[in-house]
């Protein structure tokens, strides 16, 4: 959306693209160019020293600038960081001013993104290649260590597996799920997760990058399981992060183990539920009773 005003001197039409661009200059009586390149040129004349001081790249620097060799006096630093202190920008006015005249539909970049931009200013074809070379800068930035979640385990809920309580024990797949009731409360076994930070290992994925890696649960302070289907199992990510759980293991003297389970019926599940032993997140507890209407 473009903001018109008239030119004070000459009466013609001047579009800016923000409204407080438009108010700024309305305030100040600010003329076209046209109008105030003719002041200047009636003001300073159109000759030799004009155009080599201010018309010429560089004219702010070195010699050139009106500035230089001088300094300010301790009165004028002093009201300039007075002024500073009080400045309008610091305000909880004008931060909510600002806020409301550049959201929503009066940003700039409403509805628009850099690869609209893009296109507009240098074609489809540019703007491919640059949103191409944006994207692996964005990969590079947020692989391996630069991940901010690097070294951390995943929040609970995150995924895209059943995740839930069974008897206050979190499980991520009803994999997982299956792996509790199956075996180890079949087995009376013991067992706590594995997602603490002196079972963390490292290991490199097939690009290259460093990551860390936790296995599901530790049975009888002797077994790091992994609950996986078998049709996984062969994976490069998989693969790569056996071998160093592997490695890792050896050196603390437990037993990997990668395993695969059948899951329970969905009627198991469903008296499971009824039976308030499980429940899920949020998520698919609203899922779970779309499904079961």
């Amino acid at each position: 959306m473009r903001h018109k005003r008239e030119c004070p001197v000459c009466k013609k039409e001047i579009y800016h693209k923000s409204k407080y661009n438009r108010n700024a200059a309305l305030k100040k009586k600010t003329p076209c160019r046209s109008c105030s390149s003719i002041a200047k040129n009636k003001k300073y004349g159109n000759n030799k020293h004009f155009v080599e001081r201010y018309a010429t790249k560089g004219n702010n620097t070195g010699k050139d600038n009106a500035f230089y060799g001088k300094k300010h006096s301790k009165e004028v630093l002093a009201r300039i960081q007075e002024n500073r202190d009080i400045s309008i920008w610091k305000t909880d006015a004008f931060k909510d001013t600002m806020s409301k005249v550049s959201s929503g539909k009066n940003n700039p970049m409403y509805g628009r993104t850099y690869y609209d931009i893009w296109v507009e200013k240098y074609g489809k074809e540019e703007a491919d290649k640059r949103l191409a070379e944006l994207k692996n800068r964005q990969s590079i930035n947020s692989s391996g260590k630069n991940n901010p979640m690097y070294g951390k385990p995943s929040p609970q809920g995150s995924g895209n597996g059943w995740s839930g309580w069974y008897k206050g024990w979190f499980f991520r797949s009803l994999k997982e799920l299956s792996y509790m009731i199956n075996v180890i409360e079949k087995n009376n076994s013991q067992w706590r997760t594995a997602e603490t930070k002196d079972l963390r290992m490292s290991y490199i994925d097939y690009k290259g990058d460093n990551r860390t890696y936790t296995a599901d649960f530790l049975v009888d302070e002797k077994e790091l399981v992994e609950v996986k289907p078998e049709k996984l199992k062969s994976s490069v990510t998989v693969r790569a992060k056996a071998k160093a759980a592997r490695k890792f293991c050896k050196k603390q003297g437990l037993i990997y183990k990668i395993v695969d389970v059948i899951k329970l019926t969905k009627a198991e599940i469903k008296e499971l539920h009824d039976k308030q032993l499980i429940k899920f997140t949020k998520r698919y507890e609203a899922l779970y009773a779309n499904l079961h209407r």
